[in-house]
């Protein structure tokens, strides 16, 4: 049974869908630069958070630039999830640069994808691409409250997505069978959600990370394949890691989640304001609590 939460979140987005694509440019913008400088002002737990964050991604301090420019990322972000269902096929594809693309694709064609890739840029936007350039994903997303879930799981779908819920028993065995039947398996892969990820390091400082992709790509004989997007002025990049190759056992597993880890590093240590972490992540200790 929905709560009248669940229900105000449900329709909180529905009217946000149909309203944010209709909003001229320049008010959207005006509009996240105003609320990310005064969310910065006031300096709130996420705010604190997410400086930490950013500090420990590029090994220096976080200025107040830097965590302003991360705020209007985040922010456009979610400007761009609900303009998303309203944007015609064309605006997707032609806001949308590519590095690595050809070798994917022939990677994909050969023995099939598993993509892990970070909270960065629009991933929304990267399933969407993927989808209307003959690239049919299959995902997984976190399960919160229900109407928060489903409205999400709705968006997703009209995007071309099938969905999945992080709490369904079977959800790896579905993976394994996407993949099968040609679909490529995108994964965010930061995150710990469960808290029961594998050790790996991140520019030298220990974390856990998801053991899914892993498992995933070497259930179903895919190529492991680390990916992340980046927004550009007028658009957004997405670059594609290269295949990791599987390993076996617990140690392969944490070798292979290794190298995506190693990836995402380097790349979000070159753009870490299109990093939208603003959960404990590097301090296990807070993560725990």
């Amino acid at each position: 049974m929905s709560t009248l939460r669940d229900r105000a979140i449900h329709y909180g987005y529905a009217i946000g869908w149909r309203v944010a694509g209709a909003m001229p440019q320049r008010l959207v913008t005006m509009i996240i630069l105003k609320v990310s400088d005064r969310v910065l002002r006031h300096d709130g737990i996420h705010v604190r958070t997410l400086r930490r964050n950013l500090s420990a991604a590029t090994g220096r301090p976080a200025t107040n630039d830097l965590v302003r420019l991360a705020l209007a990322s985040y922010l456009r972000n979610l400007y761009e999830v609900l303009a998303l269902p309203s944007w015609p096929p064309r605006k997707v594809i032609g806001c949308v640069l590519t590095e690595g693309e050809r070798q994917f694709r022939a990677t994909v064609a050969a023995r099939g994808a598993v993509v892990a890739l970070p909270h960065s840029g629009n991933w929304d936007l990267t399933g969407a691409w993927a989808c209307l350039t003959r690239l049919p994903v299959t995902t997984v997303a976190e399960q919160l409250s229900g109407g928060a879930f489903e409205a999400f799981l709705h968006f997703r779908k009209r995007l071309g997505m099938e969905v999945l819920s992080h709490r369904d028993p079977a959800a790896i065995s579905k993976l394994v069978e996407a993949v099968r039947r040609g679909r490529v398996v995108c994964l965010l892969a930061d995150r710990d959600l469960e808290g029961r990820g594998l050790p790996v390091e991140w520019r030298g400082r220990p974390i856990t990370m998801p053991a899914g992709p892993a498992v995933v790509a070497r259930r179903s004989g895919a190529a492991l394949v680390p990916l992340i997007s980046q927004y550009t002025p007028c658009g957004m990049k997405i670059i594609f890691g290269s295949p990791v190759e599987p390993r076996p056992g617990r140690e392969g597993l944490v070798w292979m989640t290794q190298q995506v880890a190693d990836f995402f590093a380097e790349r979000i240590a070159e753009q870490p304001e299109d990093w939208h972490v603003m959960q404990p992540f590097f301090d296990r200790t807070d993560r725990a609590a």
